[in-house]
């Protein structure tokens, strides 16, 4: 029924008149001291505090109604966290809410504008370290021998792969005449970034030096060294570093071997080995040698060996790597690696190794006691030394060329790199309350990034009256239907059960709980109200 006019005390629409509604008329003596009759407020004649004589009337729904309306045009708004009298709201825009001291597993997608639960688990192997470049922290796992590298989640890392070097040849007398070894290659090297790891178990490979040549063997080469890996990776040998080459020998009639680095050439002019030229390129080639009495010096991961000369080659320069500590160090091995081995003597001035190679042998047994080549350094990747003769008055005995060096492979990464889903509790800044509080109010919004959580069991709230000594469990949260496809949850009038004195620091806390891959609770913005 439209009502299209009033006259007198008679409503009137063209079909409602006096005889509709017999013995209706009220007086203005009847609406005289009615506190209730709008026209007495307005004219003055009720006082404003007479409203109180209304009938009590149940508003428990109405504020919980206010209470979502008004976080609803908060969150709409974009606004950062901002106090209310007797309430808080946080929609995330920035971290400036939350107490990260208190909070844990807590993770803010800045996109998004939520938080959810997430735990740092890096890859378990070899000897893990963290340490900090500058801003950033980085967490390393080193293997100096062959092990797993367990990645629990999605992540990338950079590398340093470095195979085993290259032995030393031998040094002595071959049909009465006498010369020096070569110097072992050193073992390839790939080193890079941003290499993407799955969830999976990697095999890391860590190569042995190769074995020096022994003094009066036939034909025989000093062994290269062993490839480091990790395996499986999509891009297949890329991962691969390869062996250094052995040296060759001085008796005999063996040449240097090709590797990840070549083997250094020895007596009578026997040639070196080539290095991986690649891509990527994992070394150089031994040094060149045209010298009938001298050995060439082995390939190193950043130069080519030393020419077979007088005094006798020295190895090829390796290169320094900070991944393992992150720092610019000079220790062979930790912050050096893979340099050729130096050759052996002829005259009484040995090959210098490199970056962990190791030297050549001495005529005449001073250097170490003996005319031996020295061992490359372990886990540097280093070419072993090559031996020199003995004596030159009976060249028939001479030194052995010494072993390479085992390899090395290392990861790095930031320390956040690899997280998976995990449980959250998330603690708010604490805001002044003006009185003390004994009831508390809660309103939040959360998201599914995975499963479908349950209210008091996925996902829980609490607050404190006393900065967070003690905690108030909310009962009895209840779902408030939908918005922006975010779930709005609340719970009203809690009473405060811990003991309150002043001053009154209100805090919320929100937990996540059982949360995984199949379950993602995400948490969009929170209200904290108390009265």
């Amino acid at each position: 029924m439209a009502l299209t006019k009033v006259k007198g005390n008679v409503i009137e629409d063209g079909s409602i008149t006096d005889s509709n509604f017999p013995n209706t008329e009220i007086t203005s003596a009847d609406m005289a001291l009615d506190p209730r009759n709008a026209s007495n407020i307005s004219s003055g004649q009720v006082p404003l505090a007479q409203l109180g004589n209304l009938p009590a009337a149940d508003l428990t729904g109405l504020n919980a109604d206010i209470a979502v309306v008004g976080f609803k045009i908060a969150a709409n708004g974009s606004l950062s966290k901002y106090n209310l009298i007797d309430q808080t709201v946080d929609v995330f825009e920035d971290a400036t809410g939350v107490d990260a001291s208190a909070s844990t597993g807590e993770y803010r997608n800045s996109a998004g504008k939520y938080y959810s639960g997430s735990t740092t688990v890096g890859p378990t192997g070899g000897t893990v370290v963290s340490y900090t470049v500058g801003a950033t922290s980085y967490k390393s796992n080193t293997f100096t021998s062959t092990g797993n590298l367990v990645v629990p989640s999605s992540g990338n890392v950079d590398y340093l792969i470095v195979a085993g070097g290259g032995g030393g040849g031998n040094g002595g007398a071959n049909t009465g005449n006498w010369g020096a070894g070569g110097g072992g290659g050193a073992g390839g090297v790939l080193t890079g970034t941003a290499l993407a790891l799955t969830a999976q178990t990697y095999t890391i490979t860590v190569g042995d030096g190769g074995a020096g040549g022994g003094f009066q063997v036939a034909a025989e080469n000093a062994a290269s060294g062993g490839n480091s890996s990790i395996v499986p990776v999509t891009s297949g040998t890329s991962y691969i570093a390869i062996g250094g080459g052995g040296a060759a020998n001085s008796y005999g009639s063996s040449v240097g071997l090709a590797g990840g680095s070549g083997g250094g050439g020895s007596y009578a002019a026997r040639a070196s080995g080539a290095g991986t030229a690649g891509p990527p390129r994992q070394g150089y080639d031994g040094g060149t040698n045209t010298f009938v009495n001298s050995g060439a010096g082995g390939g190193g991961a950043g130069a080519q060996g030393g020419a077979a000369a007088n005094p006798a080659g020295a190895g090829g320069t390796g290169i320094s790597n900070s991944y393992r500590d992150g720092v610019a160090g000079t220790t062979i091995g930790t912050h050096y690696f893979a340099g050729g081995g130096g050759a052996g003597s002829y005259n009484g001035t040995f090959g210098t190794g490199s970056y962990g190679g190791g030297n050549g042998g001495l005529v005449g047994g001073t250097l170490n006691g003996t005319s031996n080549g020295v061992p490359a350094t372990i886990n540097s990747g280093g070419g072993g030394g090559g031996g020199s003769p003995e004596n030159i008055a009976a060249p028939t005995t001479g030194g052995a060329g010494g072993d390479g060096g085992k390899g090395i492979v290392v990861v790095r990464y930031e320390d956040t790199e690899f997280s998976a889903i995990g449980n959250m509790t998330l603690v708010s800044n604490l805001t002044a309350a003006q009185t003390a509080p004994t009831k508390g109010d809660i309103v939040f919004t959360y998201s599914n990034g995975a499963g479908t959580a349950v209210i008091n069991t996925n996902v829980t709230a609490e607050v404190s009256a006393d900065n967070g000594s003690t905690w108030t469990l909310f009962s009895g949260l209840t779902s408030q239907g939908t918005t922006g496809g975010n779930t709005i949850v609340s719970a009203h009038d809690q009473t405060i059960t811990s003991t309150i004195t002043a001053p009154y620091n209100m805090r919320y806390r929100i937990k996540t709980l059982v949360q995984s891959a199949a379950m993602d609770t995400r948490i969009h913005a929170v209200s904290l109200g108390w009265s």
